[in-house]
């Protein structure tokens, strides 16, 4: 029986891509015939902390776990017995103390000694200015497209160590986000190489696409610490670049608390590049059977926010193909071509290039130059261009500059100091990290202070001169 499945298989892996070399059958054939005790896993979720890393997985049974990690593969930086948490025999660990920018080697090791080894690079420094990421979306229903797609990921590590980095991507990863079995089928399951190649390698950060459904799911195998209360939107830094991921199906309307927390954000960003992640795209080449039109919140509400806080790209996913629209030098992507059934993009306004095919996108900064690629899972490209970062200001702009150099916060002890340097006359108005209003307050002399009751991120809105500045702060 056993001999008849291996011949299957390797029936099956023929099927699946002709292009497949040797050795990489060969491990199709290992990871289908080999017992291991791990069901998902390890992959990699970056923590929006560039001296940590956080390693989830699951295993079959109850297990506990040993991981070890170091600089090479001899391990030798620490070691750690993990418990399960939940039900459903899942393990996270957070590895801290990092050096930013470093090459780290990692094991995860049962109890029943089924082992899994990796490596993975710290994130960016703060200071970088030179960095290198993937992004991608719609990885639904066909696993062995997606597979290809991360195997071409892949080979681009091969040529370009450093761009070991991260991938952000565009949402609906599976086909039924509510249903458990398709995580396993459509996402995890450890016969496709491949992607679970790149999860273990690469931190993976994704907004939620509709096909995730009421996102439990999605929140139990994403559980980023940059949200919490249940949805998901969140922020991070990565060297030169600020992050802004969007949860399109929770209220983002204005004056709901998701635009007020992510017009905070933008706001409170001073690094020279600003993304925004989302899953259905403000402009996109639409208009075939099956294509999504434009999303009319990203175009009245989202577009004028890229523009006043110098948002560069917005990545999107939803319908399955490239395209790339350029609204007043916003570049619009739709990058659906992670593995769901294609669609045909017909050309529409503002849309300047699109293509039917499975594919990636790789986003290479170089101080102010962003130079952007789209390939296909076959290696050829679709395009190619540079994106040059010149920052424009405005008499506005310089005002907020000047404002921004009068004014300090910082947590301290059990309170948020805000510091008004030249004792200007205004408010302020505090915020959680959901974007729910806090207290507000008239601004007393050179020093305010508020005390949160629970620790967690808050943004700290200055109104001051007919116009305003957000301070971040972390209070622990």
């Amino acid at each position: 029986m056993k001999k008849i499945s291996t011949i299957i298989f390797l029936i099956l892996i023929s099927v699946i891509s002709f292009s497949q070399t040797k050795d990489t059958a060969r491990l199709y054939l290992k990871a289908a015939t080999e017992t291991s005790d791990f069901v998902k896993g390890p992959y990699l979720l970056y923590p929006a902390d560039n001296t940590k890393m956080l390693i989830i997985w699951q295993t079959l049974n109850t297990n506990t776990c040993t991981v070890d990690w170091g600089t090479d593969n001899t391990y030798s930086l620490g070691s750690t017995t993990t418990f399960e948490y939940g039900t459903a025999h899942q393990h996270k660990i957070i590895l801290d103390g990092l050096t930013p920018g470093t090459k780290y080697f990692y094991r995860v090791t049962t109890n029943n000694s089924s082992t899994k080894m990796s490596t993975f690079i710290s994130g960016a420094a703060d200071t970088a200015t030179v960095v290198s990421f993937y992004s991608y979306g719609d990885t639904r229903t066909n696993i062995a497209t997606h597979d290809l797609v991360a195997k071409k990921i892949m080979d681009e590590i091969i040529l370009n160590p450093n761009s070991q980095s991260l991938i952000v991507t565009s949402g609906d990863l599976v086909e039924q986000g509510d249903i458990e079995s398709y995580w396993t089928t459509q996402f995890f399951d450890p016969a496709y190489i491949n992607i679970q190649d790149m999860l273990s390698k690469l931190p993976y950060l994704t907004s939620m696409g509709n096909h995730e459904g009421q996102g439990l799911l999605f929140g139990k195998y994403f559980p980023y610490p940059m949200y919490s209360s249940g949805r998901y939107y969140y922020s991070f830094d990565y060297g030169p670049v600020h992050f802004t991921v969007l949860d399109q199906y929770t209220a983002y309307t204005f004056g709901s608390a998701q635009y007020t927390w992510l017009e905070n954000d933008l706001a409170a960003s001073s690094k020279p590049w600003k993304i925004i992640l989302d899953h259905e795209p403000g402009w996109t080449a639409f208009g075939a059977s099956g294509t999504h039109g434009n999303n009319a919140t990203v175009q009245s509400l989202i577009q004028p926010l890229c523009l006043k806080y110098g948002v560069q790209f917005v990545l999107s996913g939803h319908n399955h193909f490239y395209s790339r629209a350029d609204v007043s030098n916003v570049m619009h992507i739709t990058t659906g071509g992670g593995g769901a059934p294609l669609h045909t993009p017909t050309s529409q306004e503002n849309i300047v290039k699109m293509d039917k095919s499975n594919h990636f996108c790789k986003l290479d900064i170089n101080k102010n130059v962003l130079k952007f690629t789209a390939e296909r899972s076959d290696g050829s490209i679709i395009e190619t261009f540079n994106y040059e970062n010149s920052i424009i200001t405005d008499v506005n702009n310089v005002k907020q500059n000047k404002l921004s150099d009068n004014f300090s916060a910082y947590s301290k002890e059990n309170s948020i100091t805000i510091l008004n340097k030249l004792n200007l006359k205004g408010y302020y108005t505090v915020y959680d990290n959901w974007g729910q209003e806090i207290v507000q307050k008239e601004l007393v002399g050179n020093t305010n202070s508020i005390s949160p009751k629970v620790p967690g991120i808050y943004f700290i809105r200055i109104n001051v001169e007919s116009t305003f500045i957000v301070k971040k702060v972390i209070f622990e």
